[in-house]
């Protein structure tokens, strides 16, 4: 059993980063992350983590938010308390301990530290109160589908789905849709389904070879026979009723499949990608790029295992090329993106608040119609085709933080 982890820490992109790692890692399950102390008390009612790890930051002295560590200690005792810091005085290190933290990790010693200390935690029994599936269902509904799709795309009743709704709205206590994507945005509790399992008991995994012979295919077709894993050389056809991986080998132009292909692909190099071969790769729908020359072959078969379960596998220099380019489009998309009016930002707010139409004419004492019309240029600012839609976009911007700082706000 995983260790379920909370994380509470005001910078953001620590945060992100910090729940990334600990969610692919395989030995921990990160239930939530939040900035604010009070977030982690009710992020850690709904889903009764092992451990709750606090990040006080490089401010002078402990935040206020510290005392309510005291509270979710009463609340929760079952939850383990990690502090991470990057300086405190003596006289902190007891006030911390007063309010009961379990282990302090300085962030000075690196994410081996954290993750040191967290292996040394055992899970206790698991008592989460939103299950896997009212995750799921919550990650669709934020995305802006419909029950009945939803019900299609997890395989349920359209009965089943419309029931976990009710109990998720119970459980996060709210009373509607939009009330629950906004505290579950807030939460962090918002997750991608996960991936339709690609290889099982029923089938084998084979390999399709693709691409000139030469080193690289050299490399790839021992590797496969030691380690029995079935292979053919594509003819086009492929008489086989597993599933099946897509080995690209050093393809021309012309190996490249001209849709996008529905089996996983692995794009196997004789000599390192550039940043834009890596996104060009991953935009044509390639889940891992293996470099001959320097990924051993258990390495490359594991590579191939994990794009078949659906996984993107890059070394850590495509990684890198990958995660820069995806700041600098970041960047780009809140430069890009159009300034929120005043009232557009009255409305996204309100619409985060989980107010109906009439009720935000009311709070903001303007007609229902103006409401609508607001509403719809807001929709098309973002890209989004219905409230739950627009609230899903604007918490993956950051939109909805900048409101809480006004910072949307024209003044």
């Amino acid at each position: 059993m995983s260790l379920r982890i909370a994380i509470c820490c005001a910078r953001r992109l620590f945060r992100d980063a910090l729940s990334t790692c600990l969610s692919t890692s395989g030995e921990f399950t990160v239930v939530g992350h939040v900035s604010e102390a009070s977030e982690l008390l009710e992020l850690c009612e709904l889903s009764r983590p092992d451990v709750a790890v606090f990040d006080v930051g490089a401010s002078p002295g402990l935040p206020e938010g510290l005392e309510e560590l005291r509270l979710l200690r009463a609340l929760s005792p079952e939850t383990a308390l990690m502090l991470a810091y990057d300086e405190l005085a003596p006289e902190e290190f007891t006030r911390a301990n007063r309010c009961g933290v379990d282990a302090f990790v300085p962030c000075s010693h690196g994410l081996e530290a954290l993750l040191t200390m967290l292996r040394q935690t055992q899970p206790t029994e698991a008592r989460e109160e939103l299950s896997s599936l009212d995750r799921d269902i919550l990650a669709l509904v934020a995305a802006g589908h419909p029950v009945l799709r939803i019900a299609q795309l997890l395989g349920v009743s359209k009965g089943t789905v419309e029931n976990r709704k009710r109990s998720i709205y119970h459980k996060l206590y709210v009373s509607g849709q939009n009330q629950a994507v906004a505290k579950a945005s807030a939460l962090g509790l918002l997750t991608a389904p996960a991936p339709p399992e690609r290889v099982s008991a029923e089938g084998t995994m084979l390999v399709l070879l693709r691409g000139e012979a030469g080193l690289a295919r050299d490399y790839v077709m021992p590797a496969l026979v030691a380690q029995g894993v079935p292979f053919v050389v594509d003819t086009g056809e492929v008489p086989y009723q597993g599933p099946v991986v897509l080995a690209l080998i050093d393809p021309s132009p012309a190996a490249w499949p001209t849709e996008r292909s529905q089996m996983p692909m692995v794009l196997i190099t004789s000599a390192p990608l550039s940043r834009c071969g890596v996104l060009d790769a991953l935009d044509r729908g390639v889940s891992a790029v293996v470099d001959a020359d320097r990924v051993p072959a258990e390495g490359l078969i594991a590579s191939l295992t994990l794009a078949a379960n659906g996984h993107v596998v890059l070394a850590v220099p495509q990684a890198h090329a990958v995660v820069g380019a995806a700041e600098a489009l970041r960047g780009e998309a809140f430069r890009s993106l159009p300034d929120l009016t005043a009232r557009e930002s009255d409305i996204l707010r309100s619409i985060a608040c989980g107010r109906t139409v009439r009720q935000t004419a009311r709070v903001l004492g303007i007609a229902e119609k103006t409401v609508e019309n607001v509403q719809t240029r807001l929709f098309r600012k973002l890209g989004a085709r219905n409230r739950t839609a627009a609230l899903s976009v604007a918490g993956a911007l950051g939109l909805l933080e900048r409101l809480d700082e006004g910072g949307d706000r024209q003044r």
